[in-house]
């Protein structure tokens, strides 16, 4: 995902207007007053911008000693340190610097990009390439990149991608895991953490958090990519509901009850263009350098980690309906598909996923 796509805000802030309906409510704990419990329930939730979209949390409890203000200066902080080391809209980025680089030689990294970029490796290789950061020259070849669009989308010639598909592959990145350090096989190469950041930072602020008050419960969320710890104020499971891509507005197919769980999603029913009457997608798959042609239309993945759930979320979206059922089942991953029919939108679940869901709407 690209962090600062205008198209990909407009997605991203239908998704967080639905999470913060649905996601928010009855989470509003009594909050003390010097004459003892407020009358009028407060929240505890703070709101904020990153990474080209914004982010939301909410606390059962505020850790003694702490304000809202204080955490949410920790918070802000943290995520100013992460788009420091992995984005790739700022210049002077860590993840930007190595990018720029036209060495081949080994370039020691610092150990927090170390670990994602091994991290990502992993699901490369889990999802045989279907998750991929090197994907970016493609994306930006397709016109779903950060670059402005100011005349209509057009469908790059059979040579241009045949030159940016020399220039993808998750293999053509070494990593040496004693040093910490990374090389490329070519000056050319472009990493992309976009489809892992966003998870990752959800995971680094439920951690933060945990560390004031362990047992503190939270819900973060972060462009509509999920993290939960602990429980409700009520002692409840945070509750998320599940919105079909066709259905509407309101209209929830499953409700999910997280525990120290994430969730993310993906999906390619805002993002595309259409030319000549033939729709593509923004979901480019790395073998091809081209949009995917199947009718999966949308992944939901719930697992411990965020940013595996966002990896993963993007990588099935490559993969299409049955290849991406079959390597969820494989791995155990707790995941549900929409797919688009003639008929409609159809959904499944792995026994994963279904142990997951709270109740069938």
């Amino acid at each position: 995902m690209n962090f600062n796509s205008p198209v990909l805000k407009f997605t991203l802030g239908l998704f967080a207007l639905f999470f913060a309906l649905w996601l928010f409510r009855n989470t509003v704990p009594m909050e003390p007053t010097e004459k003892g419990l407020s009358d009028t329930p407060v929240k505890l939730e703070l709101r904020g911008k990153t990474m080209g979209t914004t982010y939301h949390v909410v606390l059962s409890e505020l850790p003694a000693g702490q304000t809202l203000a204080k955490l949410q200066n920790e918070i802000d902080q943290r995520l100013q340190e992460i788009n420091q080391v992995m984005s790739t809209y700022l210049p002077d980025s860590e993840l930007s610097r190595f990018n720029q680089s036209e060495s081949t030689s080994w370039e020691p990294v610092s150990s927090e990009l170390f670990a994602l970029v091994e991290r990502a490796e992993q699901l490369s290789k889990i999802t045989k390439g279907a998750f991929d950061i090197t994907v970016g020259p493609a994306v930006n070849l397709w016109h779903f990149g950060p670059q402005k669009t100011t005349q209509d989308r057009t469908v790059p010639s059979d040579d241009q991608i045949e030159q940016v598909q020399q220039v993808i592959g998750y293999t053509h990145l070494h990593l040496d895991s004693e040093t910490s350090a990374l090389k490329k096989d070519f000056a050319e190469l472009y990493l992309d953490l976009s489809a892992i950041a966003k998870g990752y930072a959800v995971d680094e602020i439920v951690t933060l958090i945990q560390k004031h008050k362990a047992k503190i419960g939270c819900m973060v969320e972060i462009g509509g990519e999920i993290g939960t710890a602990g429980k409700r104020p009520d002692g409840s499971s945070w509750r998320i509901g599940i919105q079909a891509p066709d259905a509407a507005p309101g209209t929830l197919t499953s409700t999910l009850e997280l525990t120290n769980l994430s969730m993310a999603t993906s999906g390619d029913y805002f993002n595309f263009f259409v030319v000549d009457g033939k729709r593509y997608s923004h979901t480019i798959d790395p073998h091809t350098a081209r949009p995917v042609t199947h009718n999966l239309t949308s992944s939901v993945v719930v697992t411990k980690s965020c940013a595996d759930a966002d990896a993963w979320a993007t990588a099935l979206l490559v993969l299409g309906p049955n290849q991406a059922y079959d390597i969820a089942r494989q791995h155990d991953v707790a995941v549900m598909l929409f797919e688009r029919t003639d008929s409609g939108i159809t959904s499944r679940q792995t026994e994963a996923f279904k142990q997951s869901v709270a109740k069938e709407q």
